[in-house]
């Protein structure tokens, strides 16, 4: 072999192996990155960061809890709160908005306004939620922050899980009656809704998207749990969403407990402008720590997606754990000064109340300050 030879035929091994080093990189990174398995051998949708088994209160633990807070602690509590309400005759989102503004009807729902798209977030306007919507059911402690009447054309509807105060049957049959929106729903939830006589509906997976009008809406992980009848715990899935539109990506992080999954989410999706952030339903601790971020974790959280502000919800609507209903935004207040994060970027909202993406409206939006001394 003559020396030209040699010298080409070394340069060749050289591209090869640093051609296959840098294969087996990308492979080590991507498994290293890839979620374990959230789907198990009998179907059953699972959260794969926790020993849910090991964790999980008992069915009785729960039942008893249940009727000794409903039936005996909550009827001797008075939160003497008077929540921050938008006059309804001073709510009235645009028919379209070209850039970008959020409002907050209550609980996790918001209107997203976008790119000229209407969007509603786990949209429920019933007065109570629960089982066929019986008495036995949860009751609204503060009426939509946007009247019904005033919504405006509605296109797509993004649904992060099955339960009832997410998933609300009357709110979703009148929308479908009256707005025939896209709904975006996580795994095994179309056959539900279809069954309803919904006619649009697109399912995802984590990490799949798909796109309306130039928007596109991605499913992603969330630590939660589905069940909407004694037989179907978790096999439909649950997830948080983001919208990636022209100028702003936003996230609604659906019901979630605190994971590592929100780093995740930045470095693969970011960075995220606005992040919709549960602050309610945590206490007690043994009851909600697996499936609901109490404020300090959702602080953490909106840390770990590197987000620029922060939207509250998922408060001061339903009356679903001890703490009172007006706490959590005090304790988000108090956990930003003790973890360092400006209090300029958590948007705590008075029910209809609008704020464009990334700022403010300009003075005429109300600003409502909360006593976190209280």
């Amino acid at each position: 072999m003559s020396m030209q030879n040699l010298y080409f035929f070394c340069k060749n091994i050289k591209i090869y192996i640093s051609t296959a080093l840098i294969l087996v990189t990308v492979v080590i990174d991507d498994q290293a990155n890839a979620d374990p398995p959230h789907r198990n051998a009998d179907s059953v949708f699972v959260n794969p960061y926790i020993d849910e088994g090991a964790r999980k209160p008992n069915l009785l633990d729960k039942v008893w809890w249940k009727f000794k807070y409903y039936m005996i602690q909550r009827p001797l509590v008075n939160d003497n709160f008077e929540y921050a309400v938008i006059p309804p005759e001073y709510v009235n989102p645009p028919e379209r908005f070209n850039s970008g503004a959020v409002t907050w009807v209550g609980h996790a729902t918001f209107l997203v306004q976008i790119d000229g798209l209407n969007i509603l977030t786990d949209p429920v306007w019933s007065e109570r939620v629960g089982l066929l919507n019986s008495r036995l059911g949860l009751q609204r402690q503060t009426a939509p922050g946007i009247p019904w009447e005033k919504l405006p054309p509605i296109d797509v509807v993004l649904i992060s899980h099955n339960h009832y105060d997410h998933l609300d049957y009357p709110t979703v049959m009148q929308l479908e009656q009256e707005h025939q929106p896209v709904f975006f729903v996580p795994l095994g939830l179309s056959d539900l809704l279809t069954g309803w006589g919904v006619t649009h509906t697109i399912e995802k997976d984590w990490w799949e998207g798909d796109s309306i009008n130039g928007v596109k809406f991605i499913a992603v992980p969330a630590q939660h749990q589905s069940r909407r009848a004694i037989h179907d715990h978790n096999t439909t899935l649950w997830s948080g969403w983001v919208i990636e539109a022209s100028n702003h990506t936003l996230y609604f992080a659906g019901d979630t407990g605190y994971f590592p999954g929100f780093k995740k989410i930045s470095k693969r999706l970011g960075p995220i402008d606005l992040a919709m952030m549960p602050i309610g339903a945590y206490d007690p601790e043994w009851y909600n720590a697996l499936y609901h971020v109490n404020p300090a974790e959702a602080l953490q959280a909106f840390i770990d997606l590197d987000a620029r502000y922060f939207a509250a919800m998922h408060w001061g609507t339903f009356d679903q754990s001890e703490e009172r209903l007006s706490d959590p935004p005090r304790e988000l207040l108090r956990a930003a000064r003790r973890m360092g994060v400006d209090q300029d970027r958590l948007w705590i909202f008075a029910f209809g109340e609008k704020r464009a993406i990334p700022s403010r409206l300009p003075e005429e939006t109300i600003t409502i300050q909360y006593d976190d001394k209280q």
